[in-house]
């Protein structure tokens, strides 16, 4: 971990690459209400800026999750911009494999794009830690001329939470809540009635006093159904006892839930690049 100088160093280039954008004119943030665009939101109203939020509201994105970046926004004085967009309707996203999130931020950030004030620079939540690893997306970000602050700034996840800890920014350490498309193999279309259920099925779990503390996801990796992967530096003291009241309560609240298997993974994200 950096010292106290060395990030106080990166939040300044943070702030210098704010304030040059804002010179050329509005400045605007995709913001999912994920860690790193609400700390970007954040961040910029510290610098004296009015940053503007456009929150994307589909059937990728779980109602949960817009009600509370919706939330969040306001306890910053800020209200996101909803915009509806339905990667469904795009078959270029089915048919380009592990290139899928290539195709759906070229179709989302499009569609922000145009939505854009005059003279308005668009930035996403991109961090330095993103860099490192398979992030297909972050080429179309490039392509439409998205810059990425935190990056740019060479700020990395754990940086940002440090500094956020330093300002007194809410939640440093919220987990991340990926898009739900990610929760089903490369070239297979989910239907809204799947995407649906594996949310209700993740919101519950985060729910309940067992989630509350896991770093998880359900994922859909074949037609035997959804599978319940678990970070394994999550889990608490006993786990078997906590998974099977889990399991149990499962069951009650989704009578048509046949099974959830349980798999403890090393790293959570990037199932589906290593298959």
């Amino acid at each position: 971990m950096e010292n106290n100088e060395e990030l106080a160093a990166k939040a300044q280039r943070l702030k210098e690459i704010l304030l040059d954008l804002a010179g050329k004119g509005p400045v605007c943030i995709a913001y999912s209400g994920g860690l790193d665009s609400r700390f970007l939101a954040f961040f910029s109203l510290r610098c004296g800026l009015a940053p503007q939020l456009f929150h994307v509201q589909g059937p990728h994105i779980a109602a949960s999750d817009t009600a509370q970046a919706i939330a969040r926004a306001s306890d910053m004085g800020l209200t996101p911009t909803l915009i509806r967009i339905d990667p469904l309707e795009n078959p270029a996203i089915w048919e380009a494999g592990k290139n899928r999130c290539y195709e759906c931020k070229k179709t989302i950030f499009s569609t922000l794009l145009d939505q854009l004030p005059p003279g308005a620079t668009l930035c996403d939540g991109s961090n330095a830690s993103d860099l490192s690893v398979f992030r297909p997306g972050k080429k179309a970000l490039e392509e439409l001329g998205i810059r990425s602050p935190l990056c740019e700034a060479g700020i990395s996840k754990e940086q940002l939470r440090a500094i956020g800890r330093q300002m007194g920014f809410a939640n440093p350490d919220q987990a991340a809540r990926p898009c739900l498309l990610t929760r089903f193999p490369y070239g297979f279309k989910p239907s809204e009635e799947m995407i649906q259920a594996v949310a209700r099925i993740e919101e519950f779990i985060a729910n309940h006093p067992f989630g509350k503390t896991l770093a998880f996801r359900v994922r859909v990796p074949d037609s035997d159904g959804p599978q319940l992967h678990i970070a394994r530096a999550s889990l608490p003291d006993r786990p078997f006892e906590h998974l099977s009241r889990l399991q149990h309560d499962l069951r009650d609240a989704f009578p048509n839930l046949l099974g959830l298997p349980v798999e403890i993974l090393d790293t959570l994200s990037g199932f589906y690049d290593r298959k």
